[in-house]
């Protein structure tokens, strides 16, 4: 039999069983002791992934890039797919795991963040021009267009210093035909925050499971004749708050 190995988590048992922890301890550090009342989930979740604990401007930088991965939009296939299989009324949690599923995948999903990283790595390395990894190289067009979500983003993530050398490059290589995307700037920015590839897919990822089961528990009150179209524009309707300028102009 093979014993547990991790240089990550130890348990402290109490007295007479070893399998009931009396303290826990992430990389040295008590956990529900100290970590958990000290520390926001993002820095928590920073300390699994590199071993230690960030500096508040990367944890504000963390924060950022996990707010820009947090809602793919409800065009996106991940969030299609989370309410296409609410409509039977499963568990929520299917839902989302199905939508998660979704947002795993090659077409700009978290497979597709890892593979960019990786690409950035080489090109760094290399002294590589990106274009030679395309279409896994952070940069394109967003439904044919200039991705407006990362002109939003760039903005205020320069205006905060959150840019590193992963995102200056991802940007040196931009041109009016393959332009930055919001999950290249994403995928740079992980980087630039000491996270490896797999790391960073995953944050990506799971960073995306509150909206989807927002997308998932909504559509599970509307029924199965609502089904989500998606080709159609047509079928594409919203019914919440509108923004402020739209309420001026009203």
């Amino acid at each position: 039999m093979t014993a547990i190995k991790t240089r990550i988590w130890f348990e402290k048992s109490v007295v007479g069983n070893e399998f009931a922890p009396e303290r826990s301890f992430l990389y040295g550090q008590d956990f529900f002791s100290d970590l958990a009342e000290k520390q926001s989930y993002v820095a928590l979740s920073y300390l699994h992934l590199v071993g230690k604990l960030p500096t508040s401007h990367q944890e504000k930088w963390l924060g950022f890039l996990l707010n820009l991965s947090s809602n793919p939009g409800i065009r996106d296939e991940s969030a299609l797919v989370a309410m296409n299989t609410a409509i039977g009324l499963p568990a929520s949690v299917n839902s989302v795991m199905a939508g998660l599923l979704a947002r795993s995948g090659l077409n700009r999903g978290a497979q597709w963040v890892e593979k960019v990283m990786e690409n950035l790595l080489i090109a760094d390395r290399d002294q590589t021009s990106l274009s030679h990894f395309s279409p896994f190289n952070g940069l394109g067009k967003h439904y044919d267009h200039v991705d407006q979500r990362a002109k939003s983003a760039l903005y205020w993530l320069k205006t905060d210093s959150c840019w590193g050398k992963y995102c200056e490059l991802l940007e040196s290589n931009a041109t009016p035909d393959s332009d930055v995307l919001l999950e290249g700037i994403i995928a740079a920015g992980l980087l630039d925050l000491g996270l490896s590839p797999a790391a960073g897919a995953v944050l990506f990822l799971l960073a995306a499971g509150p909206a989807l089961a927002a997308y998932a528990i909504e559509q599970q009150s509307l029924g199965f004749k609502s089904f989500p179209h998606y080709f159609d524009p047509g079928h594409y309707s919203h019914s919440g708050s509108c923004p402020d300028k739209e309420k001026e102009t009203e």
